[in-house]
């Protein structure tokens, strides 16, 4: 069975985020930068109007928005100087608008720390990058409006601080949701291929065993037939030679009824009712008929049987007969079938030739064995094999009742 090819993200754990999945969103945040540009200000140039430092506390948050816009180039070479960039940007802007500073240090500093909770996924680093952007933070209060009004902008900083935070969780929550369901998808996608792929496996051996069970045994049982009239008439025997193709013309007929019955359970997915015992019976009498091989049989009530292991176990049956018939070389065979510990037993020798079984399935256009392995095995049963050189050949078949 080929491999199913597995792209990259089915190779991602259903928790892990790709790098394009960043927590915060990023035009929301770009819009909350411009709205704290705006604010800061309105706030400075209401007090104070500083025309230069304005501009260059433009330039200054055009390089935040910038950095955040660009912070994946970062991950994966040096997260840390992306952070320490940032809070140097938002530190030095505090200094170019004094009155403007608690509005970039509040509304800017919280989300910066919150984004770091998201990227650095560990708590150390987060309480280091944390305690430097506080320190920061209290370092420009201090010195733009002096330590007694840092107890109230300490006090604001953490409830916009949680508020963030909280909202990070929340989202973080949504987005990992968000990404599983995508992984499952994907994974129940690719379950639902390989199903189809069993099923289309399943399907053409099925096929390949009731092609086998119907036209390939029945063409073997008519060549067998047609060999011995060839036979009969090279020694003058016509009328045993007449006797053999009237039994090969129905013969053919009943192929042909089999085949067309295996094409219905094809087209139906039905089975019909099947008389295991007169099954067995009938194949023992056609197979005594072609082959003039003397059978002698036990054949008890079996109670209870499904439908599917009476026509697998009759299909056995037949295929262990044509085996025999064309290998063994036999003048005897003996068949027990019983109800045994709730199993279908059944039990196939013969006198023949034998064969050495470390060979079953090595000789090329020989799978008979092969086909009676797979009809056991989709039962649930066992087939056991036994056979020496010059001393015949026994089958051990056991199918589940239900």
């Amino acid at each position: 069975m080929e491999k199913l090819n597995l792209n990259k993200t089915l190779n991602r754990e259903p928790n892990e985020k790709p790098k394009e999945e960043i927590i915060f969103s990023q035009m929301p945040i770009i819009f909350w930068i411009i709205f704290v540009y705006i604010g800061a200000l309105v706030l400075q140039n209401i007090q104070q109007a500083l025309f230069l430092p304005s501009l260059f506390f433009s330039f200054i948050l055009i390089v935040h928005a910038l950095l955040y816009f660009f912070s994946r180039v970062f991950y994966k070479r040096n997260i840390w100087f992306y952070f320490v960039i940032q809070d140097c940007v938002l530190f030095a802007s505090a200094f170019i608008l004094p009155k403007g500073s608690p509005v970039v240090l509040i509304g800017l500093l919280p989300v910066l720390i919150a984004q770091s909770i998201v990227i650095l996924k560990n708590n150390i680093k987060v309480t280091i990058f944390f305690i430097l952007s506080y320190g920061l933070y209290c370092i420009a209060i201090v010195m733009n409006y002096g330590a007694s009004e840092l107890p109230i902008f300490i006090s604001i900083f953490f409830v916009i601080l949680i508020i963030v935070i909280f909202y990070t969780i929340i989202y973080n929550r949504q987005v990992s949701a968000r990404l599983r369901m995508e992984f499952y998808l994907q994974q129940l996608e690719l379950a639902y291929q390989k199903v189809e792929e069993l099923t289309l496996l399943n399907e053409r051996q099925r096929m390949a065993r009731d092609l086998h069970d119907t036209l390939a045994q029945g063409l073997a049982g008519l060549i067998m037939q047609l060999e011995a009239v060839n036979v009969h008439i090279r020694n003058g025997n016509i009328t045993r030679s007449n006797e053999i193709i009237s039994r090969s013309m129905q013969q053919a007929r009943d192929t042909l009824k089999d085949a067309r019955t295996v094409i219905d359970n094809l087209r139906t997915e039905s089975l019909d009712e099947i008389d295991f015992h007169s099954a067995v019976l009938d194949e023992i009498r056609k197979f005594e008929e072609v082959t003039a091989i003397y059978v002698e049989h036990k054949i008890n009530p079996v109670h209870s049987l499904s439908n599917l292991s009476m026509e697998y176990g009759t299909y056995i049956l037949r295929e262990s007969l044509t085996n025999i018939a064309k290998h063994s070389e036999a003048n005897k065979v003996r068949i027990k079938i019983e109800q045994k510990d709730g199993q279908l037993y059944m039990e196939i020798s013969d006198n023949g030739i034998g064969f050495d079984t470390k060979n079953i399935g090595k000789q090329t256009g020989k799978y008979g064995l092969i086909g009676l392995q797979e009809r056991v095995r989709l039962v649930g049963g066992k087939l056991l094999v036994e056979s020496t050189p010059g001393k015949g050949t026994k089958l051990y078949i056991t199918v589940p009742i239900g």
